[in-house]
């Protein structure tokens, strides 16, 4: 057992939020407390103290210590935070000593070393300025002989009683779907697509047993990164309980020579003791302060569902008209403008535009759409080449893709390499050339397929892959800062905070059925605000599922997110294109709460029901929607309450849309509704509003507007 007298203590408080580090001298330093804020006067010594476990029989004389940087080296009988080999030093089990600790504007940077294994350490660790907890780890090779790196992984100690967790699972339209249990054994996530994957988003939850929305003590963790990755959840026992996330490294593909380094990407963290609305606003102020979004989300038109490869001027000028005509302000021209493109069989890689569609060149679309007021946007998916494309017959060994094997396809197309050099300069040219000869104001990045022998010699370069992706991104954000880049991966393959580093929005589904993209857009929304996430009005019929649904439930559905249409408008008739009209007018004037403000998922106590609810920060404004999902397990729908309101404003409930109110199931409306209605925040948060009985799949959009008097 360690002497608390021979301990260094770090306190960082932000926000509400308080972080206790100690740091021994020989040893890995320790997470004394992170949590709601504690008094100033707190004794850190007496709080370690406090802490300190027995010594059981039957196990070791000093168990080894639950700490930020597990130690193989010390008895840490489960996943360490370093795994490595070398022929010259026994680098897998690590002993850390303490070399200094320097505060930092946010957090610490604690350095460590290994004078056996020849190997430092840093740990960076804080609390960002929203309240979310950062962690980093750098590894760095000090001796002679080459060090391979298996493992670097962040870990995360919580408190014993948090025993439920909550993770996710998916796949192609249907991502962020809900898995929860009790967590009294080991949980594993392993991903190795190369993207994150429909079913493998890169976070979990846990909480004491019985957490909700709006009750608990919970903790969400997240890895920001966009390739392999692996996540666990684990205990001890002694009875520990910890999270560990970490970049998948593929055998032999993090190899440090003398002085080289490897870093795992932040490892995201939030706590929250009133259930998980609050987690997710901690993540959410967390994403805003990185984005930094200048102007409001302008409203989308993406071509791709109204016309796929089939690409007609005097139709896609036709749409054009149509989109500004309902309000549209982002014209999106999707897959099929480049050379050779009319089918997912070719031309990936050639990206140049197709002079036989387009015999002028883009110019005349780009000024038609633009004389309408909307901004131009384009469809690229750069990491991706078709065998049947000039690109490839050119270069084939441009692939990501052992040369040694035959090629394994995905959607038709392979991955292009982006971490060999010829490959990289290639795309950026095109890139850069494109982009300098046509005003694009947006990009829809595309990447559809997963990884397969990752490589383009022997050793694996998933990772190095990921790391050009991230550089490339990087150059076109400083070459053209003004233009706007979506991450979309086959939908929500690709959704992290490293991604979002580089790019605004993320495509969350190719799913646009709105009755999947509630339970889809529910689970996106744990860790994202929902300016980020795209949300489009589909056609009367999905796509992706045949379902049918109202105009008002699929515009209501979007506007949840970052509003678009994926909608051949030129079918729409007179009655749909009014109603489309006013939605956006909607949308627009309720953006700034929905962006700008706190949002809360709100479920009915039967299961049935779902209010997404937002409410600006002064709580003042707020705009609610509230979506039957399927048929309540009473004859009444159930009040709904809007957390948050100031409990003496007196506030106006307006009604702005619904889903048409079937008589089947009402003889009559509530009392109150179609009237001027003023209540109290008060009664509005802790009584609510009796909403009409309304057949599954519909819902209704509501404001709440405080009375000035």
């Amino acid at each position: 057992m360690k002497n608390e007298s021979h301990m260094n203590f770090y306190r960082q408080d932000q926000q509400d939020k308080t972080l206790v580090i100690a740091c021994p001298q020989d040893g890995a330093p320790e997470l004394v407390y992170w949590g709601d804020a504690l008094p100033t006067a707190t004794s850190l010594g007496n709080l370690y103290l406090a802490q300190q476990m027995a010594v059981p029989q039957a196990m070791l004389d000093q168990p080894a210590t639950m700490s930020l940087v597990p130690e193989a080296g010390r008895g840490w009988l489960q996943s360490p935070a370093v795994e490595a080999s070398s022929t010259g030093r026994p680098v897998w089990s690590a002993c850390w000593s303490l070399v200094a600790v320097e505060e930092q504007t946010l957090g610490f940077s604690i350095y460590l070393d290994d004078k056996v294994a020849a190997l430092s350490l840093v740990l960076e660790i804080g609390l960002l300025s929203s309240g979310v907890l950062q962690q980093k780890l750098t590894l760095t090779n000090q001796g002679e002989d080459d060090v391979t790196v298996q493992r670097l992984a962040c870990t995360l100690p919580v408190m014993s009683h948090l025993t439920e967790r909550l993770s996710f699972y998916g796949r192609w339209c249907q991502e962020f779907q809900q898995e929860r249990s009790d967590w009294q054994s080991t949980w594993l996530q392993e991903n190795r697509s190369g993207r994150n994957s429909h079913g493998n988003f890169p976070s979990v939850i846990v909480g004491e047993k019985g957490f909700g929305e709006q009750q608990g003590d919970v903790v969400g963790a997240h890895l920001a990164w966009s390739g392999n990755h692996r996540l666990k959840a684990d205990y001890t026992i002694e009875g520990h309980r910890y999270l560990q996330a970490e970049a998948l490294y593929l055998p032999s593909e993090i190899v440090l020579s003398k002085g080289e380094s490897v870093s795992t990407p932040d490892f995201l963290a939030s706590h929250s003791t009133a259930g998980l609305n609050l987690m997710s606003q901690y993540f959410h102020q967390e994403a805003r302060q990185r984005l930094q979004i200048k102007k409001p989300r302008l409203v989308h038109l993406n071509t791709w569902e109204a016309f796929y490869f089939d690409h007609d001027v005097v139709q896609l000028k036709a749409l054009a008209k149509e989109a500004a005509d309902v309000g549209v302000e982002r014209y999106i021209l999707d897959d099929g403008w480049f050379r050779g493109r009319n089918d997912d069989t070719s031309a990936l890689g050639d990206w140049f535009v197709d002079q036989a569609k387009y015999p002028d060149g883009l110019m005349p679309l780009i000024d038609y759409v633009k004389g309408l007021g909307m901004e131009f946007g384009l469809w690229f998916e750069p990491e991706m080449v078709n065998p049947d494309s000039d690109l490839f017959r050119a270069h084939p060994d441009w692939v990501l893709q052992l040369p040694q094997y035959n090629a394994v396809l995905g959607r038709n197309q392979l991955v292009l390499n982006l971490a060999k050099p010829e490959a990289y300069h290639y795309i950026r040219e095109r890139l850069f050339s494109l982009f300098n000869d046509y005003p694009i104001d947006y990009v829809k990045w595309d990447m559809n397929r997963d990884y397969t022998q990752p490589s383009g010699d022997i050793a694996p370069q998933a990772h190095a892959q990921i790391e050009a992706l991230y550089r490339l991104l990087g150059e076109l954000n400083q070459a053209f800062p003004n233009m706007e880049i979506e991450s979309c991966s086959s939908g929500g393959a690709r959704v992290d905070f490293g991604i979002l580093q580089f790019t605004k929005r993320f495509w969350a589904s190719d799913c646009n059925d709105a009755l999947e993209r509630q339970g889809i857009q529910r689970g996106f929304s744990y860790y994202f605000p929902p300016e980020v996430m795209g949300s489009h009005i589909g056609p009367d019929q999905s796509h992706t599922t045949s379902r049918i649904h109202d105009v008002a439930f699929r515009a209501g559905t979007a506007m949840l997110g970052h509003l678009g249409i994926e909608w051949n408008l030129l079918t729409a008739n007179a009655e749909q294109k009014v109603t489309i009209a006013r939605w956006l007018s909607h949308y627009k004037a309720c953006r700034e709460v929905l962006h700008e403000g706190n949002n809360w998922r709100l479920p009915s106590a039967d299961g049935r029901a779902q209010t997404q609810w937002a409410l600006s920060q002064d709580k003042l404004k707020g705009v609610a929607v509230y979506s039957q999902l399927s048929m309540p397990k009473q004859a009444q729908t159930l009040l709904v309450r809007l957390p948050n309101l100031l409990p003496d404003q007196l506030y106006r409930i307006e009604v702005l849309e619904h889903s048409p109110l079937p008589s089947h199931l009402m003889k009559a409306l509530p009392k109150w509704w179609g009237k001027p209605l003023i209540l109290n925040g008060a009664s509005l948060s802790q009584i609510g509003l009796q909403l009409p009985i309304l057949d599954p799949e519909s819902l209704i959009l509501l404001t709440v507007q405080a009375v000035v008097s």
